[in-house]
């Protein structure tokens, strides 16, 4: 029983890790009405970013990454959404992003997108600071900007990560029996 158990589970586990699912960041959908950021660093300097220029606050962005991460990876559950502090945002999109909150969807074992915002309004249009920066693209004032980040993983790298999870999971498993027969 504890072995069909563990076939069925580490079945499971390899279809999860090799799915396929988005391999670069243009194949998630741009924010909707929004206009693409051709600043240094938005576009082709740094891999699998993007950023997007838009009237959409946190409440809209992040659920609809959300959305369409799980229908670009076609798995019946959605990622995992964590919260990260602003500073983060250094390490994880590009050096000197201007950020106000910074929020990872990630599938476990697999791939992350990091959706970074910039709000320099509230919904209610009201400055959150005192010197409010403009925010300018394609001749329009926006209030938010969006910073995307895809980091994928490559399928060779899941299996042997797997592999180690499964064989890792045996040993313990002789282990606990020996020292139960003990």
């Amino acid at each position: 029983m504890i072995k069909k158990a563990f076939i069925i589970f580490s079945g499971l586990l390899l279809t999860y890790m090799i799915w396929p699912g988005p391999g670069k960041i243009s194949d998630f959908n741009p924010l909707p009405s929004s206009a693409k950021s051709t600043l240094e660093g938005d576009t082709i300097q740094i891999p699998n970013v993007a950023g997007y220029f838009s009237d959409k606050f946190r409440d809209f962005v992040v659920p609809f990454y959300l959305e369409n991460y799980q229908q670009n990876t076609h798995l019946p559950f959605p990622p995992i959404r964590l919260n990260h502090p602003p500073e983060y945002s250094w390490e994880v999109i590009k050096k000197h992003t201007e950020t106000t909150y910074l929020e990872e969807l990630v599938y476990p074992l697999r791939d992350s997108l990091y959706v970074n915002g910039y709000e320099i309004f509230r919904p209610d249009g009201s400055a959150i600071f005192y010197s409010v920066p403009k925010l300018e693209e394609a001749g329009r004032e926006w209030p938010t900007k969006h910073t995307l980040r895809f980091y994928t993983s490559n399928i060779g790298i899941r299996i042997i990560v797997w592999a180690g999870i499964i064989v890792s999971m045996m040993m313990i498993f002789r282990l606990g029996g020996r020292i139960v027969k003990e």
